[in-house]
């Protein structure tokens, strides 16, 4: 369905307007089959060390940020699922929501209704001292991991986790340093864990 959108804003309307995919994955080939699969004409990129989950403060995939012609962030960390069964588990109708970037891209709407930024305002903040010493033993694991020194990435994994429990993000970033498949069905109790502990796995601005 982005593939559509693109085509449709992008290429038949020729607006000034591009998806852009950026996939957090341990590395290209891991995540090779996923972009072949696409077939997508708009850009798509692999983040190997979690840059942009850390810039954009994205705890959960897929987490999608509209910006403006003038690089600024017009509606920052939403959610919306494709997937019409994974649609339902967040709320969000993806129809409704590719017409909403169609609007916001044509000019005729605001990325933020008056009540969405109301309650964004109150809702969007910066990561915590914790949340930002997880990300920091995050990247000492990734490192360490890529060293070949898997016991010590393992450590300073578990810690980033005991720093940032609800950070879905950095959970699901080291299963394949831990030999386990992310899509798979390892990723279930993580989930249910987390959910367990009180955090939301995903959190639409639209509530």
């Amino acid at each position: 369905m982005w593939q559509e959108l693109h085509h449709q804003l992008a290429e038949q309307e020729a607006l000034p307007f591009t998806v852009f995919g950026v996939m957090v994955d341990r590395n290209l080939a891991d995540a090779l089959p996923w972009i072949e699969a696409a077939g997508a004409s708009y850009p798509l990129v692999v983040d190997a060390h979690h840059r942009v989950p850390e810039l954009y403060n994205m705890f959960n995939v897929p987490t999608i940020v509209w910006i403006d012609e003038q690089g600024r962030i017009a509606r920052p960390n939403d959610v919306a699922v494709m997937n019409p069964r994974a649609a339902k588990l967040v709320g969000v109708d993806p129809e409704a929501y590719l017409e909403r970037v169609r609007a916001w891209a044509r000019g005729q709407a605001p990325a933020l209704s008056s009540e969405e930024r109301a309650r964004e305002l109150v809702r969007e903040r910066l990561p915590a001292a914790g949340e930002q010493r997880a990300r920091a033993e995050f990247a000492l694991g990734q490192w360490l991991w890529e060293q070949g020194r898997g016991e010590a990435a393992a450590r300073h994994f578990e810690s980033a986790t005991e720093l940032a429990p609800g950070d879905i993000m950095i959970q699901r970033g080291t299963m394949r340093m831990r030999s386990m498949d992310p899509m798979g069905p390892e990723y279930g109790p993580i989930a249910q864990a987390i959910a367990r502990r009180g955090f939301r796995l995903h959190r639409p601005i639209r509530e």
